[in-house]
């Protein structure tokens, strides 16, 4: 298995290569959308404070689907033609397949989560739709230069072996502890409640948020009133203050793959309960306070009420510092120059058999 902890850093990047990058990308924070895509963001800015060079292709998203990817083939194609980049990387399975549009420069494809493992319905089942995108993404895996996933269970989707597992990694100057009572004082918030955050779209239905919202009511079996608080649409800027501000963060989602929250939750040493998805277990596995729990409403009450009387601030930050994006940005370098590697090998045996028919 191939995993950050056994990608080893190229020569090429020890000696501080510098690379031009493509990032094909169907999220990217914007002023109207300071939420989305700022994983990919991280992954960019990291990039760029490691000296490379990266042009991002994200089609404006007020623009129908169809047209949004009709014009990053377009862009992908004609940027590739100029020979300018050493890598083009994607980012979620069709953007991925974008990103495949041309074959004069090596691919890596990102895959986030239900490109690969489907979008489970309220019906507990997977929608049309997103199996369809499995299939293309499977169909990619095998066609691509390099492929990463966040999990082993997405993994496992690919039907490869050869497969790079690097989840995202965390801006830890962001996200970061700052006084319970400072954030709170900054959001207007009281500070004698308990609170508790939920970070997703509650009007996702694999997000769960009515299971949140029943487990929050069940606190009170334990002696605990507390406000269920939307961290949704803000700025990460202020994500980390009502990250701070709370009492505990919860995950009550039917299934994810790599969920960021959870980790940025523990960068600020604010504990997590959460449903038993993704590796959600792995990452919560050695911080006290923290609780991985069946989806049911009773248990995640429970977890809650843990949380809360948990006497101070986690050991979160310490135990996810591997996951830092500036340790992660490394294993991602190192994975580009495998791709090119792999493409150049390609090309001369290409050329070797060429010659030989001659």
């Amino acid at each position: 298995m191939q995993s950050t902890d056994l990608l080893e850093i190229p020569k090429e990047q020890k000696a501080g290569r510098k690379y031009r990058i493509l990032m094909v990308t169907g999220i990217y924070p914007t002023p109207a959308r300071p939420h989305k895509g700022t994983f990919v963001k991280a992954i960019v800015d990291s990039l760029r404070t490691l000296g490379h060079e990266v042009e991002i292709i994200h089609p404006n998203p007020d623009h129908p689907m169809p047209v949004r990817y009709l014009t990053a083939v377009a862009q992908v194609f004609w940027k590739t033609l100029s020979g300018r980049y050493e890598i083009v990387n994607g980012h979620y399975g069709l953007w991925c397949l974008i990103a495949r549009m041309q074959w004069t420069t090596p691919v890596v494809a990102d895959f986030l989560g239900d490109d690969l493992l489907g979008t489970v319905t309220t019906a507990g089942e997977h929608s049309r739709k997103s199996l369809f995108v499995v299939r293309i993404s499977q169909w990619l895996c095998r066609h691509v230069e390099a492929v990463t996933v966040k999990t082993e269970q997405m993994k496992q989707a690919t039907l490869l072996d050869d497969v790079f597992i690097i989840p995202d990694g965390i801006n830890f100057d962001l996200f970061r502890p700052i006084p319970r009572a400072e954030a709170r004082t900054a959001l207007g918030w009281e500070q004698d409640r308990y609170y508790v955050v939920f970070a997703n779209n509650p009007s996702i239905p694999v997000k769960n948020f009515p299971l949140a919202q029943q487990a929050v009511e069940r606190l009170k079996e334990h002696g605990i009133t507390a406000e269920l608080v939307v961290a949704n649409g803000l700025p990460q800027a202020t994500v980390v203050q009502y990250i701070n501000a709370s009492n505990v963060l919860i995950l009550s989602s039917v299934a994810e793959g790599s969920p960021n929250v959870v980790r940025e939750a523990m960068a600020c040493n604010v504990p997590v309960v959460t449903t038993n998805v993704g590796d959600v277990a792995q990452v919560l596995a050695h911080t006290d306070g923290c609780s991985v729990c069946s989806h049911d409403a009773a248990a995640l009450a429970e977890g809650l009420a843990k949380a809360i009387r948990h006497p101070e601030p986690t050991t979160g930050r310490a135990d996810t510092a591997h996951l830092s994006n500036m340790v992660l940005v490394h294993q991602i370098v190192a994975m580009y120059e495998q791709a090119m590697r792999k493409k150049k090998r390609a090309a001369q045996a290409i050329l070797s058999s060429t010659e030989k028919r001659a």
